[in-house]
């Protein structure tokens, strides 16, 4: 059964997300990008406001400029994900990326990115990402876009495409996770391809990414999706 992550930028929005039966809450900053990182600051009141009562993943921003020195050591996040922009054409990108996910506390399982606007990313492509996701031992396969401004998910990707993938990471052992500015229309053509998850941020806020969540929007998003077994 396809379950729903939902991104939260603070405390607040997380105790929402917790209420509303959400089964798997992502912590990011939204005006930072794609996979903004959040302050470890804002990590922490996250973890201690959630209480063990969901999984959580992190965003940790782009590889490009990563730093390992500011991975939160916060127990508690089961997942943690790193992008890949502007690594194309890059014959390192496999080495740097194996040494940032070196960084990470033990029981915080990584999680590959794809961008299916990866030329715009100038990231990776998905079969290349996929390769080296099984070699690093990556718990999960994540498609985003990139440039939340240029199109949603199946603007990038066809759904055959999304099939592949969701396909190919379940062949591999690994969690296959949705994203992409994804509405509740779009979101009824993905649940087709039966993905482990799918991640949501600007469907579950009244405005755009960038404003707040809404109680009523996670309730919609919820009953869509099939909602949290914990609930």
């Amino acid at each position: 059964m396809t379950k729903l992550l939902v991104s939260v930028r603070d405390a607040n929005e997380a105790r929402l997300a917790v209420d509303a039966g959400v089964d798997l809450i992502d912590i990011k900053e939204p005006r930072a990008g794609s996979l903004g990182a959040a302050t470890p600051q804002t990590v922490a009141a996250i973890v201690a406001a959630v209480a063990g009562g969901r999984p959580l993943s992190m965003a940790l921003g782009e590889l490009h400029d990563f730093d390992p020195a500011k991975v939160p050591a916060i127990a508690g996040i089961s997942f943690a994900k790193l992008g890949l922009s502007r690594c194309a054409g890059r014959c390192d990108w496999p080495g740097r990326w194996q040494a940032a996910l070196a960084a990470l506390p033990a029981d915080t399982a990584p999680v590959a990115v794809v961008y299916a606007d990866h030329q715009r990313a100038r990231s990776p492509a998905a079969r290349p990402i996929l390769t080296q996701a099984v070699r690093l031992g990556c718990r999960a396969i994540l498609v985003d876009t990139f440039d939340k401004q240029a199109g949603g998910l199946l603007d990038c990707w066809s759904t055959e495409e999304l099939e592949w993938l969701i396909e190919t990471a379940h062949a591999e052992g690994l969690l296959a996770v949705v994203a992409g500015g994804l509405t509740l229309a779009t979101i009824e053509r993905v649940l087709a391809a039966e993905p482990d998850y799918v991640a949501v941020r600007g469907a579950a806020c009244n405005a755009d990414r960038s404003g707040q969540i809404a109680a009523d929007r996670l309730q919609e998003l919820v009953a869509l999706v099939g909602g949290s077994e914990q609930a």
